[in-house]
């Protein structure tokens, strides 16, 4: 073993570690030539190597070896690529200057040991924090390796001669001369780095602390003394720096030396960093103020920084915001009607009024439910495009009738206004709504007394009409009269036809002048006297009347009578006019419906008896399985001149004479019909109707 080549490395050690003082000196160059710092490097390791070589072992003439592997090895490690480019350049320059055998395996040495370290760097492999010597003696093995073999360039068999001579100390030796140089220099150079960050941190520190516009406070949490303050600080509390800097921030917070250190607390175990407290200035003045604060660490010491920011006109409009908001809330809970906000078709707000109006115990009932489910099913289609406009078209709707449903189904009449509305970001509308249930109801009776009113004037203009009508009627009637008794009394008992036939027609003409004698009772011009009457005797009669027409039109009567019915008082040839048009408005229903025979060809009359407020009362049925009445015409049926029948057939009287004769004798008249199945004619009379005899 060549101990030359232990003292060569001894001896180059000291050259080696020159490495480290280059790269302590980049550091010290102005910030004006940093670019040109690994040129500078560059051409001072390459000093560093022509040192190194003037000082080899010889092995053979011509064959030198030093520690150029590790310097150049290092330093593209360390320095980088242009660095060790440069110094590869300047040494393979003076290697070929020396010449001898070894020339052209040396500048291959040279070569190797820049690309092993340039393609390690390139991997990141140095900057591995997990086992880095490890790393770095590996990449000593391989740079070394790489030297050796180049010394197979030289003949044969120097190359076995010299490795046989080389190959251990240096696979022993230069690996850890290689991993002690890269770690002092990699440490250096992190150190540097990170000092070079502590200061690049604290100067930013400094300018934002200082040149902030913000007002910054540092603050001991243990003292609540003020360990510094910005410019804006001095500016704001009106106090020079110096003297900020001897005051606790409790001379400034109107919170008080307690609370104030229970803040500070907070803020340093970050259980708070959010304050809003009142700082006095020099002047006095106390103003409202926004502080987010936290912990700090300065020196090993944890500081209170604080931001403080002015917001007493942003207070000052919060206070009049909440003072403006609870004036509205009071104005919208106090108001008369209900008023609601709605926001994407679904309740935002309601007032008292408006939770009342639709049935619920609580806001809660109705918030964040939909508003379409709150109105009849009749209006959603016309609500629905109302809530599209108001909320997508920001349009006003204008006032409009509707009907809303209450949680328990009950519907109220509601006169309806909404204006567009933007309420907690969303896009709605401001709703008015009152209760015009009672308005309603008083304007459905007042239509109602208008109606009877209209009815009472048809009645009265029939009457009138009915009266001088009967009066003309009567002359040729009476005539007529005349007439056939004169042919039955000049008859005799000779000719019995027209004994018979003079008989009929003073049976009709009768019957026509009992119903002029009504005609004259309906226009008031004439009185009929009223007594107790049998209700049998009365259906009999109506009934003896109209069998025969009946018959004919093949029609089935079916009389139902409740035995023991009590007389009634009334005037019995007006009931006997009432049913007898009642009947005969069903057989002509029938014959409608049915031309010929059918068995529910029927007419079914029906009477009986009952109690109710103390009072009897006698219930007459007359039904019919005929068309039924359209639900159109069904209010115009008692009218007076309103007839569905062809001219020829019906004056439209019938109903509107019978209705005044009811209501005359304190009863009722109804219909219950089912268009294209049924009619039935329901009357209710009292059986003591009060009059007096």
């Amino acid at each position: 073993m060549n101990t030359n080549l232990y003292v060569g490395l001894i001896n180059n050690s000291a050259l080696l570690m020159a490495l480290i003082v280059i790269y302590e000196l980049s550091y010290l160059i102005n910030d004006r030539w940093k670019r040109s710092v690994p040129v500078i490097n560059g051409l001072l390791i390459g000093l560093i190597g022509l040192a190194i070589m003037s000082v080899p072992l010889h092995l053979k003439s011509g064959i030198l070896f030093d520690t150029r592997s590790i310097l150049l090895g290092v330093t593209a490690l360390t320095f980088g690529a242009i660095p060790s480019i440069i110094a590869g350049i300047i040494l393979i320059f003076y290697r070929l200057f020396i010449g001898g055998a070894g020339a052209i395996a040396g500048c291959a040495i040279i070569l190797s040991s820049c690309l092993i370290g340039i393609l390690w760097r390139r991997l990141n492999l140095p900057d591995r924090k997990k086992c880095k010597w490890l790393n770095i003696y590996v990449f000593g093995i391989l740079l070394h390796l790489g030297m050796l073999s180049c010394v197979f360039i030289l003949p044969w068999p120097q190359p076995l001669e010299v490795l046989a001579e080389v190959s251990i100390p240096i696979m022993l030796l230069y690996p850890v001369v290689t991993v002690l140089l890269s770690m002092i220099l990699l440490h250096q150079k992190y150190r540097k780095e990170a000092r070079q960050m502590i200061e690049e941190a604290e100067g930013r520190y400094a300018s934002i602390f200082n040149n902030n516009y913000a007002v910054m406070l540092l603050i001991d949490p243990e003292t609540a003394d003020i360990v510094d303050a910005n410019l804006a600080a001095v500016e704001f509390y009106g106090w020079p720096i110096e003297t900020l800097k001897t005051m606790k921030i409790s001379e400034i917070n109107t919170l008080g030396e307690a609370g104030v250190k229970a803040n500070l607390s907070n803020s340093v175990h970050m259980k708070q960093n959010h304050f809003f407290f009142q700082h006095r200035t020099a002047s006095g003045r106390e103003i409202d103020v926004e502080v987010y604060s936290g912990p700090l660490m300065i020196n090993g010491k944890t500081i209170n920084y604080s931001i403080v920011h002015d917001v007493s006109e942003s207070a000052a409009a919060t206070k009049a915001l909440q003072e403006s908001e609870e004036r509205f809330r009071l104005l919208i809970e106090s108001a008369p009607e209900a008023i609601f906000i709605q926001t994407d078709g679904k309740f935002s707000f309601l007032n008292r009024f408006a939770v009342s109006l639709f049935g619920a115990q609580s806001e809660r009932e109705l918030l964040g439910t939909s508003v379409m489910e709150r109105f009849h099913p009749a209006y959603q289609e016309v609500i629905r495009e109302r809530i599209h406009q108001l909320n997508q078209g920001k349009k006003a709707v204008p006032s409009n009738e509707e009907v809303f449903i209450k949680l328990d189904g009950t519907p109220v009449d509601v006169d309806v206004t909404a204006v567009p509305l933007h309420y907690q970001n969303l896009d709605g509308a401001l709703v008015f709504a009152r209760d015009i249930t009672e308005r309603k109801r008083l304007e459905h009776a007042k239509n109602e007394v208008e109606a009877q009113l209209r009815q009472q004037q048809k009645l009265e203009a029939i009457g009138t009409l009915a009266g001088g009508v009967a009066h003309e009627i009567n002359n040729p009637i009476n005539g007529i009269m005349n007439y056939a008794q004169l042919i039955l009394d000049l008859s005799g008992d000779g000719n019995e036809a027209i004994s018979e036939y003079a008989g009929e027609i003073l049976q009709e003409t009768d019957r026509v002048a009992t119903i002029v004698k009504n005609l004259l009772q309906f226009s008031r011009q004439e009185k009929q006297s009223h007594s107790y009457a049998s209700i049998y005797d009365i259906i009999n009669q109506t009934i003896s009347l109209i069998n025969t027409v009946v018959k004919r039109d093949q029609i089935t009567l079916e009389v139902e009578l409740e035995e023991n019915l009590p007389d009634i008082k009334c005037r019995s040839q007006q009931i006997q006019q009432v049913l007898m048009n009642l009947m005969t408005n069903a057989r002509d229903a029938l014959n409608e419906k049915y031309r010929d025979y059918d068995e529910d060809k029927i007419i079914r009359l029906s009477c009986t008896h009952f109690f109710e407020a103390e009072r009897r009362w006698m219930k007459i049925i007359v039904e019919d399985h005929g068309n039924g009445i359209p639900d159109n015409i069904r209010e115009k049926i008692f009218e007076p001149f309103f007839s569905t029948k062809p001219k020829e057939t019906g004056t439209g009287l019938g109903l509107s004479i019978s209705f005044g004769i009811v209501k005359d004798h304190h009863g009722s008249i109804t219909i219950d019909t089912k268009e294209g199945f049924y009619t039935k004619c329901i009357l209710i009379l009292p059986v003591d109707n009060g009059w007096s005899l």
